[in-house]
Parts: C-alpha cells; sequence; structure tokens
C-alpha cells in the first residue's frame, strides 16, 4: 500500500513540475495558442508517468504503459478527424457520441494488438 501511495504522489510531483516546464515553454512562443495544446499538461503528464513507473516498477510496467498511451492518442486523432465532420453532420451529441466510440474502438482494438 505504501508503495502505491508513493508511486502516485511522486507522479503527481513530477506531473505538476513538468506542465509548469510545459506552460513555460509555452508561453514563450508568439502566437501562443500555436504551440499551446503541443506542450499542455497531457504531454508532461505522460513523461512523468513513464519515468516514475519506470524507476519504480521496470522497464517493462513502463513499455505497458507506453503502449496504452499509443493507442489512446491514435484513437484521439480517429475520434477528432471524425468529430469534426459529424457534429456539423448529426449535431453535438450525436457527432461526439459516435466519434467516441470509434475512439474506443481504434483504442482498445489497438491496444489488444500492441500487447498481444
Amino acid at each position: 500500500m505504501v508503495k502505491v501511495v508513493l508511486l502516485l504522489a511522486l507522479k503527481a510531483l513530477a506531473g505538476g513540475t513538468l506542465v509548469t516546464v510545459f506552460a513555460f515553454i509555452s508561453d514563450a512562443f508568439r502566437p501562443r495558442f500555436l504551440l499551446a495544446g503541443l506542450f499542455s499538461a497531457a504531454p508532461a503528464v505522460a513523461l512523468s508517468s513513464l519515468l516514475v513507473t519506470s524507476l519504480l516498477s521496470g522497464r517493462q510496467a513502463a513499455a505497458i504503459g507506453a503502449r496504452g498511451m499509443i493507442a489512446g492518442a491514435v484513437g484521439f486523432v480517429v475520434y477528432a478527424a471524425l468529430a469534426a465532420f459529424l457534429v456539423q453532420r448529426l449535431g453535438a451529441l450525436w457527432g461526439s457520441t459516435v466519434s467516441w466510440v470509434a475512439w474506443a474502438a481504434v483504442a482498445f482494438g489497438l491496444y489488444a494488438v500492441l500487447t498481444g
């Protein structure tokens, strides 16, 4: 139990630190909105989570986490592209819902392929 709490605390600390660093990097560019998404919280939290997991649980555990992040990111690209198209045609609720189902299918399917 102590190891789990320590892992969560370290992930939170590392994530918060990297979010701050990435926010400063994003703030240095003009216009701010251009790279704000690239240097937002998600990449910082992902990197810190992988680092802490690797240090405390080993490379294999971090590799499994990385595969999940890759699958989720690919699914998100599908979601965003599909939502941009479907929301205009089906409305916000149905366009988002169908896009979310597509995200789940792609992300979970790709995760199953990546993890064997």
